[in-house]
């Protein structure tokens, strides 16, 4: 049983690393020309929602 509740807690962890580091990931994909500027922001102010969906707008916008 212990060892089912380090195996989700490893889970819950990763996946909530993934989910929060998910717009410089995207950027990193689609080959955005200011990758290097999400991942930083991303690691500045993601940790607040509305950051966070200030990155997708920003990750989607091409210019």
């Amino acid at each position: 049983m212990l060892l089912f509740l380090h195996f989700m807690v490893y889970l819950y962890v990763a996946m909530a690393t993934y989910v929060y580091f998910f717009p410089g990931i995207l950027a990193l994909i689609r080959r955005h020309p200011n990758a290097g500027g999400v991942i930083f922001t991303n690691l500045a102010i993601a940790w607040t929602i509305i950051g966070w969906f200030v990155l997708y707008v920003w990750v989607f916008d091409r210019e």
